[in-house]
């Protein structure tokens, strides 16, 4: 499994929507403008998403994605000190 904070500082509102929208189905919004997504079968799903995402953007570098590893859950803490827990490995099928 692959996780990746995503977040955008988009101004146009409706390009804005478009892209909440779109990371909505690929993973959890953790704050406004920042996601976590995770990918199991990395290559296909995150290359989707990156197309889907490509159609809703004009400018590219409004969207920063940035990769997190074991490790670096392991140094991540809220504000007040409480470790963030990764995404469950588990895959739930409806």
């Amino acid at each position: 499994m692959k996780t990746y904070i995503v977040c955008y500082d988009i101004e146009d509102d409706r390009e804005r929507r478009r892209v909440a929208r779109c990371l909505e189905r690929y993973g959890d919004r953790v704050q406004k403008s920042v996601f976590e997504v995770c990918f199991f079968d990395h290559r296909d799903r995150m290359a989707e998403m990156l197309e889907e995402l490509k159609q809703y953007i004009e400018d590219e570098s409004a969207v920063r994605f940035y990769r997190l590893t074991k490790n670096g859950y392991a140094d991540s803490r809220l504000l007040d000190g409480t470790p963030i827990t990764p995404p469950s490995s588990s895959i739930i099928i409806f």
